[in-house]
């Protein structure tokens, strides 16, 4: 009572979603997403038969470590594991079984190895070996189970065998006895689940998928394995005869990817795939029926199995001239596309080329100008080096006369008897043109050292205050009497990681130029620590004329002077700036000071990479 309301059960929740499932059709990319899968599942298939293989070797180890009370059994489990993956292979294990004491004296053991002897053979092609093995057998002494058995091994023989049949009333038949098959295990029912499997085999085999439905909704078991397989090809028989290609081919493809991945040879569905897939003159379809058919050859070659073989044969000589035919339209095709774009290429070649001759024409008459414009740009900037040139040589030949005729004026002078106030007084005016003349030429060796990268810095720790004293103290010499020189330090003690020299040099120039341009007022250098940048910034401020708008753009290049009748070559603040910048500084006018001239000199306090 209780299997009747499961069965009833079964069947309500079962039946209506196979229904619903042939209500559904599959759009072609849906169908494409399948067959990808079944693609990816065949590019695998050596794992899952690895896998297969592994769980055979293991089996085959517990076979050769076991008791001698359970080798029976496990001989049957390696069976089990090889029976549908390796025929010779399945054929020793049961050997295995026939060389045991229990094989002697167990007759139900005898027929079951008999049995599935027949089966092997059946599968590898050998029907004499198969149907003597069978037609030893009187099924009348054999036990329910026994029989059940016998009747399936008979049945698959004739599945097996019937492929290879010409002769149409032979055929007719191996039918018959298919059904009749096909009710005796039906009617010994011992296994239910084998049971509703074989009904369902039959009303497929009798085209009648409406009942093989039914026949496996009443099965209570996971939808898994065989199981799984028929009804996919149940569904697929129901489509067929709709003519509904495309949920055919969908329920295929699936079945064949749980054939594929059981890591099995036994190919339920892929035969039929194959033949659907040719069968549909679709191109893409072709190829992948193709790419089915070398996976079925190569495990018909392995097994050997004769289905697969048969199958093999009966597709391969019409799918190789589908797919080669395919091809060579795909050549033809691919050749035609070829040339349309050789002649594509020709005319953007052609095109290409006039575009170029053009873009060259005006590539070159921009390059002209260009030229044209470099020529006026060199002729102008020789023009203003000739200038500069000139100024120079003016500028050097006053720079040098003079301090060289005060020294040989007064070198003349001390020849004469002079008392010993004027021979001082002669020597002091001596050794001014001669620090005068040394100046210049220091000057003009820096220049030249910075411009061509030759100048070399000492580094080193200083105090700045001591450096600020000593600079002022000799620029004290230069100022006019009245105006204050002040040292106004926001920090004292400071410390400066430099070239205490060159830092020395821009100073002095920069309050040697206050003190020349200053008759009043006062001049004052400050010193400030800037801790964003780990920087010191000298600021010299003075109350003189100041510099012209028009001048401030133009102070720091060389020979540049505000009065071109002062003394000097008009490097000091070139040189200045050349410092500045080697050490990593930097100096400028603060135009925001209107009183004067304040100079900014900022140096960082550490080393120049």
């Amino acid at each position: 009572m209780r299997l009747s309301r499961i069965v009833i059960l079964t069947i309500v929740f079962l039946l209506p979603a196979l229904l619903f499932a042939q209500n559904k059709n599959y759009s072609k990319k849906e169908v494409d997403a399948m067959l990808d899968m079944l693609d990816s599942a065949v590019v695998h298939k050596k794992e899952y038969q690895q896998q297969r293989q592994q769980r055979i070797d293991s089996i085959e180890h517990v076979v050769n470590t076991c008791p001698p009370d359970l080798y029976v059994d496990n001989c049957k489990e390696l069976y089990s594991a090889l029976s549908d993956y390796d025929g010779r292979r399945s054929l020793k294990a049961l050997e295995r079984i026939e060389k045991t004491n229990a094989y002697q004296e167990d007759k139900v053991l005898q027929t079951w190895v008999l049995l599935n002897q027949s089966r092997v053979y059946a599968i590898m092609g050998l029907y004499h070996n198969a149907n003597g093995i069978t037609n030893r057998i009187d099924p009348k002494e054999l036990t329910p189970e026994e029989q059940q058995h016998y009747y399936i091994i008979c049945l698959r023989n004739i599945e097996n065998i019937s492929d290879y049949l010409s002769d149409i009333s032979v055929v007719q038949d191996e039918e018959r006895n298919r059904i009749a098959y096909y009710d005796k295990i039906i009617e010994l029912g011992l296994d239910e689940v084998m049971a509703h499997l074989m009904l369902a085999s039959k009303e497929i085999e009798l085209h009648r998928p409406e009942g093989a439905l039914l026949a496996l909704a009443r099965i209570n078991t996971p939808q898994k394995g065989r199981r799984l397989i028929y009804q996919l090809l149940t569904l697929a028989s129901i489509y067929e005869q709709k003519g509904n290609r495309q949920n055919q081919i969908y329920y295929l493809a699936q079945a064949a990817i749980e054939n594929v991945q059981s890591g099995t040879t036994e190919y339920i569905a892929l035969a039929r795939l194959v033949h659907v897939l040719y069968a549909y003159e679709d191109g893409d379809y072709v190829d992948r029926a193709y790419v089915y058919l070398m996976c079925m050859m190569e495990d018909a070659n392995a097994y050997p199995s004769r289905s697969l073989s048969l199958d093999v044969s009966r597709y391969f000589p019409i799918i190789n001239r589908a797919y080669n035919h395919h091809h060579a339209d795909e050549e033809k095709s691919e050749k035609t596309k070829r040339q349309s774009l050789i002649i594509t290429f020709a005319l953007l070649a052609l095109t290409l080329a006039v575009s170029f001759y053009l873009g060259w024409h005006q590539n070159n008459a921009a390059k002209e100008k260009k030229r044209a414009d470099q020529l006026q740009k060199a002729l102008d900037q020789a023009t203003i080096a000739d200038r500069v040139k000139t100024v120079f040589i003016q500028n050097m030949r006053h720079e040098i006369r003079t301090p060289l005729n005060a020294i040989m004026g007064f070198a003349q002078l001390m020849s004469n008897d002079l008392s010993h106030e004027e021979r001082a007084l002669y020597q002091s005016y001596i050794q001014e043109s001669n620090d005068h003349l040394l100046a210049t030429l220091d000057d003009i060796i820096d220049v030249s050292n910075m411009e061509v990268g030759t100048f070399n810095f000492h580094f080193e720790n200083f105090d700045i205050d001591t450096l600020c004293y000593e600079r002022m103290e000799t620029a004290r010499e230069q100022l006019v009497a009245g105006v204050e020189f002040n040292y106004q330090p926001l920090q004292s003690g400071l410390q400066l990681y430099s070239d205490q020299k060159r830092v020395g040099q821009v100073l002095h120039n920069l309050l040697s130029n206050a003190c020349k341009n200053t008759t009043e007022g006062s001049i004052t250098l400050s010193v400030a620590h800037q801790i964003a940048n780990d920087s010191i910034e000298f600021v010299v401020t003075d109350t003189g004329p100041g510099i012209p708008p028009e001048k401030t753009d133009v102070i720091f290049e060389h020979f540049e002077k505000l009065d071109h009748y002062s003394p000097g070559l008009g490097l000091g603040l070139y040189v200045c700036r050349l410092i500045a910048r080697a050490l990593g500084g930097d100096i400028y006018l603060d135009t925001s000071y209107t009183k004067g001239a304040r100079f900014v000199f900022t140096v960082p306090n550490k080393d120049i990479e």
